[in-house]
């Protein structure tokens, strides 16, 4: 790849995007590729003069940000964080020490976002410097007729997503059931994806000959904007002549369809990233009462994520909070690409330690929410080595309804973390009956004129005398009388369960006979006695 100055890949992305930290000791500092500072082994292997991507870097932990500029310095590498600027002296004077080019990331910006425009930008770079390179005019229907028309075969480009953005249309071209129905529905058709999808395809750096019985023979090149994968030039020829050796014309070909899928690319992250603004909008009440912001595309299903119960979290580790929060950013970005991948247009929105996903009903894409969904977990969990609950709305078609679907999510996931719930898919729907309850005891808790007292004088009692009545009287009822399960609830003997509610029905004038007494005082007890 061409190397470009680093102050050219700066101004390049703009500063709402990145800015110069430091410069380093070099006189002019050269980019030639991005990479993950994820892992020591990748950055050990990682050629010099590429732009480090500090992932989970925190500059206020001097261990870590000295960890991440000794790696670049070693590898002769620049080094990209997260970053509000002005930045303080004290981080500026440490930088400079060490001679690393470093730049500030808007901290606002997701580093996927900021690997692919540094991608870009140097592929674009690449492809501009290329001599005797093809030109770079005109659309991707136009190319895929010129190529058609020097190969003598049918040409369909797609993207990653296998959706067909160009195709040619030259007259007594060869056809084939997949074709035809390719584009009609301007879709891989469904027979076709584990073709398109085929890994010799998609990691070969050369044409890839692909046939199978009741096709045509094909063609099949990968496009790529240096290691970023766009998606691929596939040539249908006749099979009643010799496939023609046209290797480097669709090599060629797939360069200049590489600047034209950069240019889409661009655009569809711009919509993106106004869903996923209009979404955080709408779900943080600030679109007022009624107004939806206009990137919210109702109706839909809302969806939030939350990582599975883990014990780091629970200790309050700060490095494990700090890589926490990295993983549920990279989720965004997964549940994004995911929901693209399968014919969704989601909005995506990292609130707290929430991740939500709204998937729009209207073209939705062929699979359901729920395999959707299962599919994002198993992605999850293999690229991020984490696990994740996840909890669906039922489908909403307003503002209001959309804000109550945040509230149920909410409550569903705190109730599955707080039941320790396996990692996996859920609905709010299904968990109706722990929503009810979990806002009935809240609202007992809260207001004083919904109890009745007596819990109160229970426990007040438990302390004095070291008794332990409520603890009784809440495992009874939440066993639902039955004396055998709640002594062994309490590891105590039956008898002494027995006594234990005669003397409270005596000394507190509690009545187990009466269905609403009996009712409020398991509301109050279970509002008072739970943490």
């Amino acid at each position: 790849m061409t190397a470009m100055l680093l102050e050219q890949l700066v101004v390049a992305l703009q500063d709402d995007v990145v800015s110069v930290l430091s410069e380093g000791a070099e006189a002019e500092p050269r980019v030639v590729g991005v990479e993950l500072l994820d892992s020591p082994e990748v950055v050990r292997a990682t050629a010099s003069g590429h732009l480090l991507l500090g992932v989970g870097v925190d500059i206020a932990d001097h261990d870590v940000m000295d960890a991440a500029l000794r790696a670049a310095a070693d590898t002769s590498c620049a080094l990209a964080v997260k970053c509000a600027v002005p930045a303080r002296e004290d981080l500026l004077t440490r930088i400079r020490a060490t001679g690393v080019p470093v730049l500030a990331v808007n901290p606002q910006m997701p580093w996927t976002r900021v690997q692919r425009l540094v991608t870009t930008v140097l592929a674009t770079r690449a492809a501009d410097a290329e001599p005797g390179g093809p030109p770079t005019g005109g659309d991707l229907f136009s190319l895929a007729n010129a190529v058609a028309g020097i190969v003598g075969g049918a040409v369909a480009i797609m993207d990653t997503q296998q959706i067909i953005v160009a195709y040619s249309n030259l007259p007594d071209q060869p056809i084939d059931e997949i074709r035809r129905q390719g584009i009609l529905g301007r879709r891989v058709p469904e027979d076709a994806i584990a073709d398109h999808l085929d890994r010799k395809v998609w990691t070969s750096d050369t044409v890839v000959r692909h046939q199978r019985s009741g096709s045509l023979p094909r063609m099949a090149v990968v496009i790529r904007a240096g290691e970023d994968v766009l998606g691929s030039l596939w040539a249908a020829f006749p099979d009643d002549t010799p496939v023609p050796d046209c290797g480097p014309t669709l090599q060629e070909a797939a360069q200049v369809a590489a600047l034209h899928m950069l240019a889409l690319r661009r655009q569809v992250d711009a919509e993106q990233e106004s869903r996923d603004r209009a979404l955080r909008s709408a779900l943080e009440g600030r679109s007022g009462q009624s107004d939806l912001p206009g990137g919210v595309r109702l109706p839909g299903v809302l969806v939030g994520l939350s990582e599975a119960v883990d014990e780091g979290a629970a200790r309050g580790d700060a490095g494990v909070a700090a890589r926490r929060h990295a993983a549920l950013l990279r989720l965004v970005d997964l549940a994004v690409l995911d929901g693209r991948s399968l014919g969704y247009e989601p909005a995506a929105a990292l609130l707290g330690e929430h991740v939500y996903v709204l998937l729009p009903a209207a073209g939705s894409g062929r699979v359901s929410t729920g395999v959707l969904l299962e599919h994002l977990l198993d992605r999850a969990r293999h690229s991020l080595h984490r696990s994740f609950v996840a909890v669906a709305s039922p489908t909403v078609g307003a503002l209001s309804p959309l804000l109550r679907a945040r509230r149920d999510i909410d409550a569903a996931l705190d109730h599955l973390q707080e039941q320790c719930a396996d990692p996996g898919a859920y609905r709010t729907e299904d968990l109706r009956p722990e929503l009810v309850l979990r806002r009935l005891v809240r609202a007992v808790r809260e207001d004083g004129e919904l109890r009745t007292g007596i819990v109160d004088r229970l426990r007040a009692h438990d302390a004095q005398h070291a008794t332990e009545y409520a603890a009784t009287l809440h495992a009874y009822l939440r066993h639902f009388g039955d004396v055998v399960a709640a002594s062994g609830a309490l590891h105590i003997h039956q008898n002494t369960l027995r006594l234990r509610l005669r003397r409270a029905e005596e000394l507190f004038a509690v009545s187990l006979s009466d269905p609403t007494r009996r009712l409020l005082l398991t509301l109050e007890l279970t509002a008072l006695t739970r943490p």
